[in-house]
């Protein structure tokens, strides 16, 4: 994996600016907002995620179809608003998921030799790319992590596996009973993964080369990402989730309201 973030990191610099420059000042500015208050505005933060996710399902298995997708993004929508609870505990617990594979199958996250991502980073022809090319190195370097990713879950035992379960499985737990918590933590880990993703692609337009010192101090910037998800978590947990609990005081009164009145 590390191998696929370096070639993509070592063709990045000849993108063209708005690749890079755009999603990298959204997934910031988005990471922050959801790192440090994303529990306020609970709602909101399941509606848009529900619909993203939804949207790029169908992306995945149908291809781009705007109709599709505006669709199921909708209904996605709906629905994680609809049952927010189960929602945002199935999100903090895929999130875990993620992370425990990423830590128990690092030594096997390895590309195969020749993968497209690294025959592209390493072409002679050193120029400015088209954004159409450059989306292209940006397709081609996630097919190769997915591709990685599966070829590592072929490899993983079942000891490793039955910790990623354990883990996922005592989040989702976590998520349910204690709303709250879960959901901060929950946009902790969400908003400081967008917010590192975003710094990262900012740095290769600047041409600072931030996955290989990241590569180097393994330890330095992990112990940062625990740091940052660690505070968000406290953070939130203790200021933001008063205003949860405002609105949904709101909710009930308002409903209260109404039936009295019938």
């Amino acid at each position: 994996m590390v191998e696929i973030l370096k070639s993509f990191e070592q063709t990045a610099v000849w993108f063209r600016p708005i690749v890079l420059v755009l999603p990298g000042l959204g997934a910031t500015a988005s990471g922050l907002f959801i790192w440090l208050g994303g529990l306020g505005f609970r709602r909101l933060l399941l509606a848009v995620l529900g619909g993203v996710i939804a949207t790029l399902i169908v992306l995945a298995i149908m291809g781009p179809n705007p109709a599709a997708m505006v669709l199921t993004g909708l209904l996605g929508a709906f629905i994680a608003v609809l049952f927010r609870r189960f929602f945002a505990a199935t999100l903090l617990s895929a999130q875990g998921a993620l992370v425990t594979f990423l830590v128990v199958g690092w030594p096997y996250l390895v590309p195969p030799e020749g993968s497209l991502t690294g025959r592209l980073a390493s072409a002679p022809d050193k120029r400015v790319l088209t954004t159409a090319e450059s989306l292209h190195v940006v397709r081609t370097a996630a097919h190769d992590a997915v591709e990685v990713a599966r070829q590592t879950g072929r490899q993983l035992a079942a000891s490793r596996w039955a910790i990623i379960t354990a883990v996922a499985f005592t989040l989702l737990m976590t998520g349910l009973l204690f709303r709250q918590f879960g959901g901060a933590m929950s946009c902790a880990l969400l908003g400081s993964a967008l917010v590192f993703a975003g710094l990262v692609l900012l740095l290769i337009f600047k041409g600072s080369a931030p996955v290989s010192r990241m590569a180097s101090q393994p330890m330095l910037f992990g112990g940062a990402f625990l740091g940052m998800m660690v505070f968000g978590t406290a953070e939130q947990w203790i200021v933001c989730r008063r205003i949860d609990k405002h609105d949904e005081a709101q909710a009930s009164s308002g409903k209260k309201s109404k039936s009295q009145k019938r």
